[in-house]
């Protein structure tokens, strides 16, 4: 194969490449939240946002109902035992600070079609959704007993992204959406707590934190989404 070969080859490759992508409809967002991490360190509450985070997300719809997401999620851990209800807790004085950068991919279901080549007045302006999927979240941080560090940590781990939302068509490529989510990880170490127990507590003394838990993240968040391509092909309804 010649190099005029190679160079049509590519040519042709890269125009059925663009008329594949605005064939389709797509969305690419970027939103500001907050969220806070649930674990063996801190406070005890599920919902109690800390820490700024972003958002970054692309998605392809499938038809009105269904989109596939991909999900780039930055987010801060903190927590302090000084901050806990357990008095436990607050005797043991541990805190953690570290940070997650978040990869998920999955479904996200509409609850009502979306459709912007409705009529204005039969067009859903509010569309509530959900989305679900798996991550892979790589996490650092450091682990502190009052104000001592005790180790740097780090390490990845797989979690289930469990998110509702609701979209607002802004006009006819622009929507915002408000979510908050709940990320299941696969793993007791985000606060750099699993590894401290195993090399620091003597076998016969009880640790005062549930090594049987794996650790949470729950995340809410503010989007501004840009819609493009050539939404006919899923929205002849």
């Amino acid at each position: 194969m010649n190099f005029m070969t190679k160079i049509h080859l590519i040519v042709i490759m890269m125009s059925f490449s663009l008329i594949s992508l605005y064939a389709q409809q797509y969305e690419i967002g970027l939103g500001v939240g907050a969220g806070n991490y649930i674990g063996d360190v801190g406070q005890e509450y599920y919902f109690n946002p800390n820490r700024i985070g972003g958002d970054l997300f692309f998605k392809r719809t499938v038809n009105p109902w269904f989109s596939t997401r991909l999900d780039l999620k930055y987010l801060d851990v903190y927590a302090n035992d000084l901050d806990a209800e357990s008095l436990g807790r607050q005797k043991r004085k541990l805190s953690a600070d570290g940070s997650i950068m978040n990869f998920s991919v999955g479904i996200e279901y509409n609850f009502l079609p979306k459709n912007p080549f409705l009529p204005a007045k039969r067009r859903y302006k509010f569309i509530p959704y959900m989305y679900s999927g798996l991550g892979l979240g790589f996490y650092t941080g450091s682990l502190y007993k009052g104000e001592s560090k005790i180790s740097d940590y780090d390490g990845a781990s797989f979690n289930i992204p469990m998110v509702l939302g609701i979209k607002y068509n802004i006009s006819h490529h622009f929507l915002i959406s408000v979510e908050t989510g709940a990320y299941y990880y696969f793993s007791d170490n985000l606060d750099g707590t699993e590894f401290y127990y195993e090399d620091n507590i003597r076998p016969n003394v009880v640790p005062s934190t549930n090594l049987n838990s794996n650790d949470w993240y729950t995340f809410t968040s503010f989007s501004l989404i840009y819609t493009f391509g050539n939404l006919n092909c899923y929205f002849n309804m």
